[in-house]
């Protein structure tokens, strides 16, 4: 009923993540080792652990270290009765968690289908959900059986519906499943039908007949997902391979099987039988447990998983199954392996098969998919040659070693292995593997792969090195034109001429997205032979990312400027790095790419001037790009704006580099879309950061940089001076603070290693109406605080490592102070403070740090004041405190909050 849905809304709540340190999530699934539980709970406080890492006592210690003194929440979601419950297993794995902070309220929830779960774990409390209320799930139904279509078109499904929604039980899964399975059709006649099944008194069989409403050749696809465990996270691509292996997908009109796959998996998606969710950069998919039990029911016949080296005979009509490590060396005599057509090992943590057995692969007969993903082994046995109908094969992350006997495999379509693998070599006669469609594996390995140019029916990414040898040369590359990721190749010093370049046929690569085109830096090289050669290797115009490295011609390719080209332009390019083409002096249209988002140039070693060719001749320059960044041009001294027949120029860039480039001098006013620029080692100014953000009241900027001239040679507009809040000058000259007064908006103020004086000070501080926050750190020619004759709203005041600071007599002036610290102020005494200190009726909380030379506290403290530390000042003083008696002590007795160490 939601219970898994509810703690996710309940950690994404502001008031609940404000009133953690730590947050954990963790699914146990239905069956766990506590090697790998501890293993997640670390993983998921962000604790990197090694996969070969099975020492329980150095986990425990790990996670122990991991929550100490903080404040956590650990979700362990979906947790099983695994019919006798270990309570002494859970008992170990959550004891480190006694180091979490015991005085403000860690705590664990735990969300379970079984009451006996909550019971076993000492449950303090118990919350059982029932179903949701009628209005609630009438809403979730037409949302998902109507779309954006609207319910009051349609009376006579409206009423249907409201007849159907009570079957339902208040269950949001079946809601989902059941909206989903009528969504795609407004037949009265079929609305009626699905609303007057009897099935409904069961949620199981409800699922079921959603099932059995599916298109007959999605039922197969989602039935064999029953052989993966519970919990299990689905990788869409993955699954599709696996589909297409079993020829569960049939091909439509030409289209691709990948494609055609993952419309299926949609569809699936769509119907609510798979759940999307999104971990760091990865989106995975799981299937909920109700919706994996009506998967196990509905496959019983076919599929079958084995987890338990107990369990029985394994029924002669299983064609796909999957077991543990463990439970493989019992399978002989228990099952006829010669019948299956998927057999995958399953992933254990608390041990893995170092050898899949010679007699088990032998029977494998019939096998089309095979996962070793839970194995352990080193060698690929030379038995795998033997599973002729192998069209899927998987490998683990140990492997070091393939047979030659996997280039009798004419059938396989799919090879993956793990990118952590570190393998020795490729067998020789790859270019055997005729259908093989992909190779999963570390690009950078593919390039050792003999005679990679004759797997023409490969997708995915390669890395190719050029050689004077077969099968390593640009021509061997001519006919892999179902290459649809990335495309690398490098050593192109190898290459001789433009029409040698044309053999790889990269025009013709149509699902090619990223081309990345590599010299060597090493090499000496004719500059017209690689103009030529860069030429040659023009990407099909559906490209969308380019990247060249180390190119030595003097001039860029033809096909980057759309000057040269009007029948077929770079139309979806979004990305462009260009990277050491340090003979480029002039650089080509760019402006006129009209999907460009990305633009990265760096190591541009001749370029000395950028104008008004960069941005070409419409009347929109660089309409999409977002991203612009110029890294190390040694020679770089001016970029000018672009002419005044461009209308508009960078209307979407939202961030800008300027990155090492120390002669550039000029640079033309910001883009007002501008949300982020960061400067560093240039001519104009060594160090700045500027940062925008926006909300529903007002555009709010954060500006860090150690020359104010930025804010007045017209880099800024003035609605961009206008929003700067907060302004950091670090390591500043010559700063003229009359000229801090235009920023009206100016809240937070930061002065670092300034030779600021007093005077100075008072000047910046007169003019800044809105300031409410100052700091003041390492300025050692300030040695009072200026006296500011008009009332000031500033409530926040730290002051750091000022030497030369000896008076604080100003402070009453400072009536909306709230907060105060003063550190490392070697002059600080208590003469420094006012006399009437006690003035400062809003003053609530202040830090004095490491102030040596106060020897006494101030007679009066403000009453308003709620939280003082006092820490590492003289140790006289500190002691008379911390015994609790005394006139020093009387001064600040009546303080609620004191911190005196």
């Amino acid at each position: 009923m939601g219970k898994t849905t509810l703690a996710r809304v309940l950690l994404h709540d502001d008031s609940v993540k404000a009133a953690f340190d730590l947050v954990m999530w963790v699914c146990p699934g239905a069956t766990y080792h506590k090697v790998e539980l501890v293993k997640q709970i670390l993983q998921s406080a962000g604790v990197q652990v090694p996969d070969n890492m099975k020492n329980f006592a150095v986990l425990q210690k790990q996670l122990g270290e991991a929550v100490s003194r903080k404040r956590f929440l650990l979700v362990l979601d979906n947790v099983w009765n695994r019919g006798n419950m270990d309570e002494y297993m859970w008992s170990e794995v959550l004891a480190p968690l006694k180091f979490g902070n015991p005085e403000t309220g860690s705590k664990i929830m735990v969300t379970t289908r079984k009451k006996i779960v909550a019971t076993s774990l000492n449950a303090s409390k118990h919350v059982m959900l029932g179903g949701l209320a009628f209005a609630d799930v009438w809403s979730l139904f037409t949302r998902i059986a109507f779309g954006n279509d609207s319910v009051d078109k349609h009376p006579a499904l409206h009423a249907i519906g409201e007849q159907l929604v009570p079957k339902l039980k208040g269950l949001p899964l079946a809601a989902r499943v059941v909206g989903g399975m009528l969504k795609s059709t407004r037949s009265i006649r079929e609305w009626k039908k699905i609303s007057e099944m009897e099935s409904y008194d069961n949620v199981n069989l409800t699922l079921e007949l959603c099932y059995r409403n599916l298109q007959e050749h999605l039922q197969p696809c989602f039935a064999i997902c029953s052989i993966f465990p519970k919990n299990w996270r689905f990788k869409r691509d993955k699954l599709v391979k696996i589909w297409m292996a079993l020829d569960f997908i049939q091909p439509a009109d030409g289209r691709k099987l990948e494609d055609v796959g993952k419309e299926y998996f949609d569809q699936l998606v769509d119907g609510s039988f798979f759940h999307e969710r999104k971990e760091g950069h990865q989106n995975y998919y799981y299937i909920h447990d109700l919706m994996h039990d009506m998967a196990e029911n509905v496959s019983r016949i076919d599929c079958a998983r084995v987890e338990n080296v107990d369990e029985k005979q394994i029924s002669s009509t299983v064609r796909h199954l999957s077991v543990t490590g463990e439970a493989v060396k019992h399978l002989k005599g228990r099952c006829h392996l010669d019948r299956l057509r998927t057999f995958i090992i399953l992933k254990e943590s608390s041990s893995s098969l170092a050898q899949l057995p010679d007699d088990i692969l032998k029977e494998l007969k019939g096998v089309r998919v095979l996962g070793l993903d839970g194995c352990g082994m080193v060698d690929l046995s030379d038995k795998i040659g033997q599973l002729i109908h192998l069209r899927y094969l998987a490998l683990c992350k140990t492997i070091t070693r393939l047979p030659q006997s996997l280039t009798k495999l004419f059938l396989l379509q799919t090879l993956s292995i793990p990118k952590r693998c570190r393998l020795e070599e490729f067998p020789k006669d790859m270019r055997n593997l005729k259908y093989l469609r992909h190779l999963d594996m570390d690009r950078a390995s593919t390039s050792k792969v003999v005679g990679i140019g004759e797997l023409i029916h490969l997708q995915g990414s390669i890395e190719f090195h050029v050689k004077r040898e077969k099968g390593h040369t640009l021509e061997d590359l001519n006919d892999m034109n179902d290459l649809c990721r990335k495309l690398h190749i490098k050593n192109l010093d190898v290459v001789a001429s433009e029409q040698e370049a044309c053999k790889a046929g990269l025009r013709n690569k149509h699902g090619l997205k990223v081309l990345e085109l590599e010299w060597n830096s090493t090499v000496k090289s004719d500059p017209s032979v690689d103009a030529d050669v860069l030429e040659g290797l023009e990407p099909h115009p559906h490209v969308e990312e380019v990247r060249i490295r180390r190119y030595h011609g003097n001039t860029p390719p033809r096909w980057l400027n759309m000057s040269f080209r009007k029948d077929s332009k770079l139309c979806l390019l979004k990305s462009l790095y260009l990277t050491n083409c340090r003979k480029w002096e002039v650089l080509p249209p760019l402006g006129q790419l009209p999907c460009l988002k990305v633009l990265h140039l760096k190591e541009m070693c001749a370029l000395k001037q950028i104008g008004s060719e960069f941005y070409g001749v419409k009347l929109i320059a660089f309409p999409c790009l977002t991203d612009l960044e110029f890294d190390d041009m040694p020679l770089w001294a001016e970029w000018t704006k672009a002419d005044n027949t461009i209308n508009n120029v960078f209307p979407k860039l939202r961030k800008l580099n300027l990155l090492n480039c120390p002669k550039l001098v000029k640079v033309p006013p910001f883009s007002l879309s501008i949300r982020k620029v960061t400067v560093r080692n240039t001519g104009f100014v060594s160090h700045m950061k500027l940062s925008f953000s926006s909300s529903s009241k007002a555009c709010n900027a954060a500006l860090e940089t150690c020359s104010t001239s930025i804010l007045t040679d017209g880099l800024l507009h003035q609605q961009q001076a206008e929003a700067i809040s907060v302004l950091t000058l670090r390591h500043c000259q010559g700063v003229k603070f009359e000229e801090l007064q235009g920023l009206t908006s100016l809240k937070k103020l930061q002065i670092s290693h300034l030779d600021i004086t007093d005077e100075q000070l008072g000047t910046c501080l007169q003019g800044l109406q809105s300031l409410t926050n100052l700091e003041i750190d390492n300025c050692s020619n300030i040695t009072s605080l200026p006296h500011v004759e008009n009332p000031s709203g500033l409530t926040t005041l730290h002051i750091r490592q000022c030497s030369e600071l000896s008076s604080l007599h100003s402070l009453p002036n400072l009536a909306a102070l709230e907060s105060m610290s003063i550190e490392n102020c070697s002059k600080l005494t208590v003469e420094s403070f006012p006399t009437d200190f006690s003035r400062l009726g809003s003053l609530k909380k202040l830090n004095i740090m490491c102030c040596m030379e106060l020897e006494s506290l101030p007679s009066g403290f403000p009453s308003s004041l709620q939280v003082l530390d006092l820490i590492g000042c003289k140790p006289a003083l500190l002691n008379q405190l911390q015994l609790k008696d005394g006139p020093e002590w009387d001064k600040v007795a009546r303080v609620p909050i004191k911190r005196i160490h």
